[in-house]
């Protein structure tokens, strides 16, 4: 079982997987640990432990005048199976059900579902964040996160007259529009925090969890609560899911 969840753990490493669970940093410790699992697993396969030291074992008659009850009999044979510990309890080959679903059932990232239920509002900044103007050019690809903040906190200063672009995966809201959404987490899922932009200006349906490249101009979210980030769409295109749908 060591060895079969080291290697489950070196294939989501290796494959990309893991980016849905925990941050890419944690890749070296992924294989540390898939080594460990492994290396583990191998010693209790080849390395065994030596016989028991011999005890005088008492011999059981079946026939003539000295011969022992069933009962003790059934006894006795129970005793020198809790003895060997080389057998495996039929029981222990539960623990082979965790490792299954964790080889068949992958969970998916963060998504909708999650975003829905966060609260819009932008969290505040640590003090002392600065907001670099942008770059020169157009349109300026940003982080989620990264606009969200800046709309919410800084007043959209670094983002008037600017265009920008933002990829995220589409989070309906109960008022009949969406956001574009992603999250950000500081060591894995567990802790992930969604960023939500309110999308103004796109009429066209669009279902929960699409990844989408937002392109437009910073707008205001008019009769929300404060430290709500919007964005007023000039184009909306569907894109594939990028290999880590996290922001860092």
């Amino acid at each position: 079982m060591l060895v079969a969840l080291g290697g489950a753990v070196v294939a989501v490493t290796v494959s990309g997987d893991y980016l849905d669970y925990v941050r890419a940093a944690h890749r070296p410790w992924l294989l540390l640990t898939a080594a460990g699992l492994i290396g583990l697993g191998l010693i209790g396969l080849f390395v065994r432990d030596g016989p028991a030291p011999a005890e005088p074992r008492r011999r059981l008659h079946t026939h003539g005048p000295l011969a022992v009850t069933l009962e003790e009999l059934s006894a006795a044979r129970r005793a020198e199976q809790r003895h060997d510990h080389r057998r495996i309890p039929a029981v222990g080959w539960l623990l082979c059900l965790p490792l299954l679903l964790v080889l068949v059932v992958t969970p998916p990232p963060l998504g909708a579902l999650a975003a829905g239920r966060a609260d819009p509002s932008v969290p505040q900044p640590s003090s002392g964040t600065r907001f670099s103007p942008l770059p020169a050019g157009e349109p300026v690809p940003l982080a989620v996160h990264d606009y969200a903040v800046r709309a919410a906190w800084n007043a959209g200063r670094t983002l008037t007259g600017r265009t920008v672009t933002l990829t995220g995966f589409v989070t309906p809201d109960d008022a009949g529009g969406w956001s574009v959404s992603r999250a950000i987490m500081t060591c894995c899922a567990l802790d992930a925090r969604s960023y939500l932009v309110h999308v103004d200006g796109d009429p066209t349906p669009r279902a929960a969890d699409t990844w989408v490249e937002v392109t437009g101009r910073l707008t205001s979210v008019a009769g929300t609560v404060d430290h709500v980030a919007a964005i007023r769409a000039e184009s909306v295109h569907p894109v594939p899911r990028p290999t880590n749908p996290y922001e860092e």
